[in-house]
């Protein structure tokens, strides 16, 4: 790859005899634990859930945990010389202030695991579209022949392939590594090869408090970069331009059809999807290459390419696995078709922004399914969209009540209040070519655990509607 080797900031040898506290026994707070039991260091985990709820708590116990179950204890910080905080974990949190007062230093689970190794680290984050740039860029990368797991927000945590490169277990070319505002906010040293910022939009603002205040914790990512690394930007997004880093790293813009571009750069114009990193001319692939649904995808490919291109990633290599890359499960997944009916899950679109950028794929005819838990958005931005392309709005949800008062101008919407209702309203006064899509501009909170559940029901109904019109139809059970 001829990439600079990241700056491992700690070794092993570091943490030795440390004393530590992890909060939040979560995928990342457990992974941390372990990996710092293996530095030697003294844990305690601590999670608000009782120990019955905890996973594999005997496991954790035998190999020298001290597990606090039930709460935060404000007995936990005497001695303690630092603390890894879970993602979501608010700083407005008793347990937060509470180890600030002791004087403890506070650290994001990605800098702990990204303090202990040298293979560079491709930092990826955004409102909307992080996780997908993210597989996509695994699928480039390991096209190619290289090893780069795709770890961080998407699932695995960045400690625990951390933990298997220090046990010999795997030696990768790099990580490639989805960061959520969670994570970035606390970054004191985090310090990546390759970031990318894909949008700046209103998220999590019951959590951030203000749109400021959430777009300075995306901009952490790159506090610690310099002239030997690569920040790849949307330079379309003024909230993000406006908060551009005054440090010297280099910068890859990428862009909707600019007139003149000048490498380097990438963007999406005219049917095609270009990145120009090198040479005398950009790379180019055709939309219609891609396998995946919308606009917003072409535009995720064209970042993705881009981050290879800067790895040295033939351009044969790129337009290989772009053109096999299915999608994640929930964004803008297409379920299949019900009385001509095409029905797509995008149950991870959880802001105004994620389900405007699903309706640009579409010209007419659709059947939107909206609603769940308010994150405290403006929903009458999607009232010129829906005027052009949506045919009804079913409504589901806590978020009914203040959706319908927002979007009370558009022609034709309906109180379902559960998914059932939905989807059955929505193939009852159908067409034939019309689309059934799911993407609700909310969180999953009040009906689901978690967005994905939320996806599964909805699969689940269209699977057996599909059953109806079709029982000799072989559906793997979701």
């Amino acid at each position: 790859m001829n990439v600079p080797a990241h700056n491992a900031s700690n070794s092993r040898a570091a943490w030795q005899d440390r004393s530590v506290v992890v909060v939040g026994a979560g995928v990342s707070g457990v992974a941390a634990a372990q990996l710092l039991l293996d530095c030697g260091a003294e844990v305690t985990l601590t999670d608000t859930r009782p120990e019955s709820e905890i996973p594999n708590p005997i496991e954790l116990t035998e190999r020298g945990v001290r597990l606090v179950a039930g709460g935060h204890p404000s007995t936990l910080w005497p001695s303690v010389d630092s603390a890894v905080f879970s993602p979501g974990i608010r700083p407005d949190a008793p347990v937060t202030i509470e180890a600030h007062e002791a004087g403890v230093k506070v650290l994001p689970e990605i800098e702990v695991a990204a303090g202990l190794t040298e293979v560079p680290i491709i930092a990826i984050t955004g409102s909307n579209g992080k996780s997908t740039v993210t597989s996509m860029v695994g699928a480039i990368l390991e096209q190619a022949g290289l090893d780069a797991p795709v770890c961080g927000n998407l699932g695995t945590a960045l400690s625990e392939v951390v933990r298997a490169e220090l046990n010999g277990e795997i030696s990768p070319d790099a990580y490639v590594v989805e960061v959520s505002s969670f994570q970035a906010h606390s970054i004191r040293d985090f310090h990546p090869r390759f970031a990318v910022i894909l949008n700046i939009q209103p998220d999590h603002l019951d959590w951030h408090g203000t749109l400021d205040a959430y777009t300075k914790a995306k901009l952490r990512l790159v506090r610690n970069m310099d002239a030997a690394d690569w920040l790849i930007y949307n330079s379309d997004d003024p909230k993000l331009t406006s908060y551009l880093p005054q440090n010297n790293v280099r910068l890859l813009p990428f862009m909707s059809e600019p007139s003149n571009p000048e490498a380097p750069a990438a963007w999406v114009g005219n049917g095609k999807i270009c990145w120009w990193t090198a040479g005398l001319e950009a790379a180019v692939m055709n939309v219609e290459e891609l396998r995946v649904i919308g606009q917003h995808n072409q535009t995720n490919a064209c970042v993705a390419a881009a981050v290879a291109s800067l790895l040295n990633v033939a351009p044969g290599s790129i337009r290989a696995a772009l053109s096999t890359y299915e999608g994640l499960a929930h964004r803008m997944e297409y379920c299949g078709e019900v009385g001509g009916i095409r029905c797509i899950n995008d149950s991870k679109a959880t802001n105004i922004d994620a389900s405007l950028a699903a309706l640009s794929g579409f010209d007419r005819g659709v059947r939107l399914i909206l609603g769940g838990r308010d994150k405290g958005a403006d929903f009458g931005e999607l009232l010129p969209v829906l005027d052009e392309r949506v045919a009804s709005v079913l409504l589901i949800g806590e978020a009914s009540s203040v959706i319908e008062a927002a979007l009370s101008h558009h022609r034709k919407l309906q109180r379902c209040e559960t998914m059932e209702c939905a989807v059955a309203s929505a193939l009852d006064e159908g067409t034939r070519g019309d689309t059934l899509l799911l993407s609700p501009a909310c969180t999953s909170f009040d009906q689901y655990p978690n967005f994905e559940e939320r996806g599964r029901h909805f699969k689940r109904l269209v699977a057996a509607y599909m059953l109806e019109d079709d029982p000799s139809q072989n559906l793997t059970e979701i």
